[in-house]
Formats: C-alpha cells, structure tokens, sequence
C-alpha cells in the first residue's frame, strides 16, 4: 500500500517550509494550535518516503526517535497526534509495542514512487524516548538513528539538539546503502558541514544528519533565545509562525481566528503574548514597560549599516552604571538604534567618556553628531563656584560635544517618546523603529527585563515605578534622546491626537475655532 503524503496540506507557508528542510536543525515555533506538531509527525515519513537513500536490497529503512521530557507529557501530546494519523493497527503497521510511561517503537510499511525507481518499499521505525531526569549524555548515547525529533524541545535541556545530531546518519550502515545514493545524500552531508562551518575530506561520505523540534515561544531566558536570536549558534535555524491573530495566520482550518480572540480576552497578558501573538515571553515577576513591542517587526534581521550623510544622534544615562545609545533618526520618520554603550557600576564619567569615544571612533569615524541629550539630575550636584563640572559636563567636554539635558525626567512622558516609535508602520515595508540585532540590552529589555516593579505590577500603588537593572540604564538613555528629538511639546501633542490623523482636530482645539474674535463681534451690527 501507498503512503498519500500529497493528502496532507501544510498548515501555511512557514510550516511547508520546515516539512521540506533538511536541516541540520530546523525548529519550528509559533502560537498554540498553528499546526506544528502535525507538521513534525508528517515530516518524518515525507524524509523517509522522497529523499533518504535506498539501501542495495531496494528497501528505504529509515529510525526516528522522537524525544519530550516525560512519557506522560509525550502520550498526551506528540503521540496522541502520532496515533491520530498512524493509530495503533493502521494497514502500514507490522509492529508496535511499548506504552503507558514507557518507550513506545511503531514499525510502518508502505510504498513510494522515486524518479528513477518506481515504485520502492520503505520501512520506518518510530522510537519515543523520555529524557526527565536522565543523564543527557547517557541517554542520548544509546541511539543509533536516521533522524531526531524534539517534541516542545524548549522544555529540554539546552544539550539534547545537538547530542541528538551526533547520533543521526547511523542507520542504515553505509555499507548497505546503494553507491550511488551515497554519492547523492553525501553532496548534501558536505553542505551541511559548509554551513556549520565544519571541515571534511575531498568527497568524504557523510550520511544526513537530520534533527527537528517543535514549541510554542518559550520565556526570552530560555536556551532556544539564545540559539536562534541571540547568538545564532552554526546549524540552528528557527522557522517563526505568525501570530494567530495576523493576516497570515497558519491552520486556520484548525484553528480560527476567533479562537484565538476568545484567548486573547480571557487570558494574562503574558500568555497571550506567547500563545496568541508566538513571541518570546518574559519573566513574570513584572509586567514589560512596552508591551507594543514586538521581536520580528522591530529587531533588525541583520546588522544595521548607519545611512552616510545623516548625522548621529546621542542619548545619555547618568548614575551608578551609566549607559548611552547611539541613534540615527532618519528623514522619513524613522528611527534606528544603532549602538548601545553599557558601563559596568561604578563607571565614573572620565571612563564613561573613552568608551563612548572608542565606539564613535571605531565604528562611525565619518559621522557628526548633531545632538546629544542626557538625563537632567546629572547635570546637578557640582560646586559650580569652585568650577566643578557635572558627571554631563565632565563627559561633554572629554568628547568635546555640547550635550543638553532632556526636556524632562518625567517617566510617562520619556517613555511616551520612545513608544510613539513603536507604533503603527511609517509604510508597508517601513517600521519606524528597527533595532541592531546586537544592542542585547536594548532588545532584552523591550523583550522583558525593562518592566514594571512587582509592586506596579500587581497594582499595589499608584506609581507605576520601573524596576532597576542593568537593562533600565540603556532604556533610560533612549528615552533620553528620543525625548530631546522630538522635544516635550512634541510627544504631548502625538498623544494627545489619540492616533487621529492630522486633518481631524481635538474638541479644544475645535471649541476655539468656534469661539468668536473680538473682531468679529465689533463687525456685527445691531438694530
């Protein structure tokens, strides 16, 4: 009997492409119900079926062992949705064994057609395995596999991935695989090791290496964070569904959008935020100071080259561990955070000043500065009748830049300034704000850590004060300059239309259009 792989639909254009990678590590994450476990169960069998090599009897053998911390966990989800497409007893099945907090192995048999070929037999084995409190390396260290599965991988230690990829490409042994399918798959083994960076012999065989994993967004702490986005680990590449509420949202057949706006109103933030939205979660012990901010629309995908002939722009934050931001503001409204400047505590200003200087020097040695802004208590404090300067006035004369204090260290109004550039797109293709993917900082603190005290947060007092840490100095900084830009006027005006496009006045404004003139009333004759 033939498997009818062409019957299953992809659940939309991300999953489609994760069904079809081929690694090394391919993980696909995106709001709860958006089709990802589904894809992983069918990926296996599509691998298997279109491009794993035949063996010199004719046969496709392919081993998948598909892992999740407990077996419990694992019946209730990855193999539940197993069974509902392959269930115990389906006409491929030849041999199935193991369950209830055990291994489960799921022998399948079935046909397929290969150019060249014709039609061609193929057996594949489903093993399932439970790491929990396991020794990572022991565990792992027994498979011998064609390909790995991590199903909700995010929940597993940050080693299981990559242990899983050195035990892939074992089965079948290459002495019983077809030469020329060796040759095949082993162009694409060599690829691979290209693309990990890994070195090889001249036409070295090297059987697929293979792993996947599925998830929901974890917390921004967690290991896949830092894999993905962060540091970008060689052979990582991380397949970023939609939000269920977007446009582009993905199986909506099983799915709908309505679904997702019931959840949206009816659950905490933070959960909407990973479950409905698929971003990074943050940590619940405070609510994000902007929560508009969103991973995929305002981090930049690579580097951000500074635009030549448009000066910079500088924001500075005092204090015990002071921090600056080096900005461009752009012509056409747009704002892009190019450089982040963190000291460690107890930087003083002369210190404060050569980094700041390195930085300008090294990576914008060809740029102005037209306007510094800093925060306004550092310009405080010195003898001015001894000449004494302030922790601002020592760093503006070591850089030899006129630095102003910002219109005001109100935090409403500073952040204001900063969440206007969050907003609504300047056009289809342009946010108005895109972050350099390497200003950690500033991105873990739009993410979570720029947040709301526990007290705040939980609406325990009426000041809604922010948490300080070494994320709120940088923070500080951008509010800083983005304030001094715009200038306070500005900001309170940008509020105060409440998104009104700029032909539609508010009710002040249109009460004194009404008011009559004293000129008027003299023009009016009475009788």
């Amino acid at each position: 009997m033939s498997i009818q792989l062409d019957r299953y639909a992809p659940p939309g254009p991300v999953g489609e492409k994760f069904l079809n990678a081929l690694g090394p590590i391919d993980l696909i994450m995106g709001p709860a119900g958006s089709g990802k476990t589904v894809c992983s169960v069918f990926k296996g069998p599509k691998i298997a079926s279109e491009y794993w090599p035949v063996c010199n009897d004719g046969w496709v053998r392919f081993k998948l062992a598909c892992i999740r911390d407990t077996y419990r966990d694992f019946a209730r989800t990855a193999l539940s949705t197993w069974y509902e497409f392959f269930p115990i007893g389906h006409p491929f099945q030849v041999e199935h064994s193991g369950g209830q907090d055990r291994p489960v192995k799921h022998v399948l048999r079935w046909k397929t057609r290969r150019p060249g070929y014709g039609e061609i037999p193929v057996e594949f084995q489903m093993e399932t395995g439970a790491i929990g409190d396991a020794n990572v390396e022991q565990f792992i260290k027994g498979y011998e596999i064609s390909a790995g599965w991590g199903n909700e991988i995010d929940m597993m230690d940050k080693r299981v991935p990559g242990l899983l990829f050195q035990r892939t490409g074992r089965y079948p042994r290459v002495e019983d695989i077809a030469p020329q399918e060796l040759e095949r798959v082993s162009r694409d083994g060599r690829k691979t090791f290209d693309r990990m960076g890994l070195s090889y012999e001249p036409n070295e065989i090297i059987l697929p290496r293979i792993v996947w994993g599925d998830l929901n967004p974890p917390d921004i702490n967690n290991w896949v964070y830092e894999a993905c986005i962060k540091e970008k680990w060689p052979g990582y590449i991380l397949h970023r569904q939609p939000s269920g509420l977007s446009p582009n949202a993905e199986n909506r057949v099983g799915k709908p959008r309505s679904s997702y706006e019931l959840e949206a109103a009816t659950q905490p933030e933070h959960i909407v935020r990973r479950m409905v939205h698929g971003e990074f979660g943050y940590a619940l012990d405070g609510k994000p100071v902007y929560p508009e901010f969103a991973l995929q629309r305002h981090r930049a995908d690579s580097p951000i080259t500074p635009r030549e002939g448009i000066p910079l722009s500088i924001g500075l934050d005092a204090g015990g561990s002071p921090a600056a931001v080096i900005v461009q503001f752009l012509p056409n409204g747009q704002l892009l955070v190019l450089r982040e400047i963190c000291a460690q505590p107890g930087t003083g200003p002369s210190r404060f000043s050569e980094m700041i200087y390195e930085v300008l020097i090294s990576e914008f040695p060809a740029f102005a500065v037209a306007e510094a802004w800093g925060d306004p208590s550092a310009f405080w404090g010195a003898d001015k009748q001894n000449d004494e300067l302030s922790f601002m006035e020592t760093v503006a004369k070591a850089l030899s830049i006129y630095i102003m204090p910002a219109p005001s260290n109100e935090p409403a109004i500073r952040q204001e300034a900063v969440r206007w550039y969050l907003g609504a797109p300047i056009d289809a293709n342009t946010e108005r704000m895109q972050i350099d993917p390497r200003n950690d900082m500033i991105i873990g603190g739009f993410a979570a850590h720029y947040k709301l005290t526990k007290q705040a947060s939980a609406g325990e007092t009426n000041q809604l004060a922010v948490a300080k840490n070494m994320y709120s100095h940088p923070h500080d900084a951008l509010q800083y300059v983005c304030l001094g830009h715009r200038g306070r006027f500005g900001v309170i005006q940008d509020a105060s239309q409440l998104g009104r496009p700029d032909n539609v006045v508010g009710m002040r404004q249109r009460r004194q259009q009404k008011r009559p003139s004293r000129d008027r009333m003299q023009d009016t004759k009475l009788w």
